[in-house]
């Protein structure tokens, strides 16, 4: 269970992570992953990050709710369910080391690619919904890592700031709930683990709170490279970290 140094560093990157994730709707796990990864094995970041995005997404969402268009947001929502079940059984068939060096490449990976304005042309599609749904909660309960893919098929429909949060929040929150009961029949939820999202908790809310302040004044191109430059340097510490220990 998470103590000392490492609660404290683990909270405060917590509650940068929901910062992120509540000012701009993903990103918590690129954020909060390569902390959490030098204290917690990689399976059981991923169960405690999913953990802790899914109570913040209840929180996003009861305060996004009346810009939600369900229709509209029901073919990501199928989708990442669908896929949900094969990402629990890809974590816990995976080796540490191997969910480690993936975790931090991605990290790094989309850290980057979050500087760019992408829009992919097959995204406005109708099949892209379900599509995008699957990949990025493949990609979630997998490695905690996937939530640029799920914002890129938001952004592309050119729905609001607003309507993109709701949206985004509903899908990782039904994600999440299909995965936690996966998850916990699989052996990844003990009892340290639960120790650990309950204390983490605290850095959650902290998060959230400081989200709803920032949110209506945050430069968000300032915000964005702050956050990419923690992504990258966190990332890459820990993918040279995972390497030297080979």
């Amino acid at each position: 269970m998470l103590s000392g140094y490492e609660l404290v560093f683990s909270l405060l990157i917590v509650a940068a992570a929901s910062t992120v994730i509540g000012t701009v709707g993903f990103g918590f796990s690129l954020v909060a992953a390569p902390v959490l990864l030098l204290y917690l094995e990689p399976q059981q970041v991923v169960v405690v990050a999913n953990s802790l995005i899914a109570l913040l997404m209840i929180m996003v969402l009861s305060r996004t709710w009346k810009n939600l268009e369900f229709k509209a947001s029901l073919g990501l929502v199928l989708g990442g369910m669908a896929a949900t079940p094969i990402g629990v059984l890809a974590l816990n068939a995976a080796s540490p080391g191997f969910l480690r060096i993936t975790i931090a490449i991605v990290i790094i990976f989309l850290g980057l690619f979050s500087l760019k304005d992408v829009q992919l042309p097959f995204s406005r599609s109708k099949a892209a919904g379900p599509i995008f749904g699957f990949l990025t909660s493949l990609a979630v309960t997998t490695i905690a890592i996937g939530g640029p893919l799920g914002a890129i098929y938001a952004i592309s429909q050119r729905w609001k700031p607003e309507r993109i949060r709701a949206a985004l929040a509903l899908f990782f929150l039904s994600s999440d709930l299909v995965a936690f009961p996966l998850y916990a029949a699989t052996g990844l939820v003990e009892k340290e683990t639960l120790s650990n999202i309950g204390l983490l908790i605290i850095g959650l809310v902290v998060g959230f709170c400081l989200a709803r302040i920032l949110i209506n004044w945050i430069n968000e191109k300032v915000f964005r490279y702050i956050v990419v430059a923690v992504i990258i340097v966190a990332g890459s510490v820990t993918l040279i970290r995972e390497l030297i220990r080979f």
